[in-house]
Formats: C-alpha cells, structure tokens, sequence
C-alpha cells in the first residue's frame, strides 16, 4: 500500500540545523528502515523560513509569530499530514500555531524527554538559546518523567548563544569552543549523567565523540522521530 504520509518542516531556524536535519532523516530511514530507492523515502515538505531570532530576547516574537503561523498554514495546504519545527526555542510558540491548524506537530520538547526518561536518566544537563532555557519548556516536560534538570549560570548561557552564533555565522572560534568544552565538564561534574544539546545549532559546534555519548542531540531526536512517524503503521 502506497505511503499518503507528508512531514512538513519549518526549518531555516537556522539553515544549517536544517540542513543537518534532512541529512539525520536520510540516515534513519537507511539504517532503520532499509531506505534504497527515491520512492523509500519520507515525502518531506521544508519551508526555509528567515525569521527574526528570538535566542536571548522576546522583542521580535510577534513578528517571528505571524511568519511561522503563515508557514504552518502554507505547509498544510501543501497536505502535511504531520508538522514539525527545526528549532527548540521555537517551540515557545508551538501551542500558538497549533490554534491555527488542524494538522499535529511533532514536538521536539516531547521527544527528547521521552528520550532521557528511556535512558533511566535521573539528572540531566540543558543547555541552548537563553531564551528557551529559562523559558521552563524542558523541565516542564522532563518533571513528568521524575528527571532533575542542571542549568547553565549565566556565564554559561552567554557561552552557549556565542556558539549558536558562530554556528549560523559559519564562524570556527577555536578559544571560544575550548570554553564550551569546559562548561559541558562542569555540567558533568555538577551531577549530570548527560546533557541535552537543546538548539539545533549546537549538535554541529564540535565533534562530541569524545564525550561517550553523554549528550543527546536534539536534532537527530527529532529526525528519528520524523521518520518513525512517516514509516510505522
């Protein structure tokens, strides 16, 4: 029986998170459900979508909003028959769009915590934009699940948006990743067995093979949860 399912993703929030996220979904549909051929893989419908950031303030929200409220439409009408958002900090405003259209979302928050309470993690690490960090999503979200969160001081929250930055600026600061480095150890050292990278920008600042798997990357949570969705019955 011919697959109707279509995913329709907000992505440019930003780019280059976007384009790691097609690049996930790819390899999970290879590897977990023996994608060979074009027609074996998801019907995914991207809208790039230049929004002004909100990533440590909330002046531009309004704005952001009507451009995303439009793209949910737009990507509906498309005949999405499931949503989702390539941004954590965006998902702020996930229950404003969903007032807007019938179609579900697949929420990022969701499926990372599902994640972390799988893994029997009782203390974890979050770090990401400032605004979403202290937005209270992910513990909203992970207290469902009896999980302790560890934020970043604000010292760490300024580490963290300079490498967003650099991320979408295609910037490779050498010093400024060094202290990065440092301030997921410090997290480790404060009692988290592993750490959320909650921005779709982070996953791609460093290579975090050395780290043994103690961070979960929010990126590939959400591709694999795309592609569950797209091929389960």
């Amino acid at each position: 029986m011919k697959n109707t399912k279509k995913i329709g993703i907000i992505g440019g929030v930003g780019p280059q998170s976007t384009n790691f996220i097609y690049k996930e979904i790819i390899k999970f549909s290879q590897a977990k459900y023996g994608a060979k051929n074009n027609d074996d893989f998801p019907y995914l419908i991207f809208e790039s979508l230049p929004i002004p950031d909100f990533i440590n303030n909330k002046k531009r929200v309004p704005e952001a909003k009507k451009m995303l409220i439009k793209s949910a439409k737009t990507l509906e009408a498309a005949g999405a028959t499931k949503l989702a958002i390539g941004s954590n900090t965006v998902h702020l405003l996930i229950h404003e769009l969903e007032k807007h259209v019938k179609t579900d979302f697949i929420s990022i928050i969701e499926e990372v915590s599902k994640k972390v309470s799988k893994q029997k993690i009782k203390t974890v690490g979050l770090l990401g934009s400032p605004v979403l960090v202290k937005s209270g999503l992910y513990e909203k979200e992970l207290k469902k699940y009896g999980v302790k969160v560890i934020l970043p001081n604000s010292k760490q929250l300024e580490i963290s948006e300079s490498i967003i930055r650099d991320v979408l600026a295609g910037v490779n600061n050498l010093f400024l990743k060094k202290e990065y480095v440092s301030l997921l150890h410090s997290m480790y050292d404060y009692g988290a067995e592993n750490i959320i990278l909650g921005c779709t920008e982070l996953p791609q600042a460093i290579n975090y093979e050395a780290l043994n798997g103690k961070t979960i990357d929010s990126d590939e949570v959400l591709a694999e949860a795309i592609v569950d969705y797209y091929y389960k019955k």
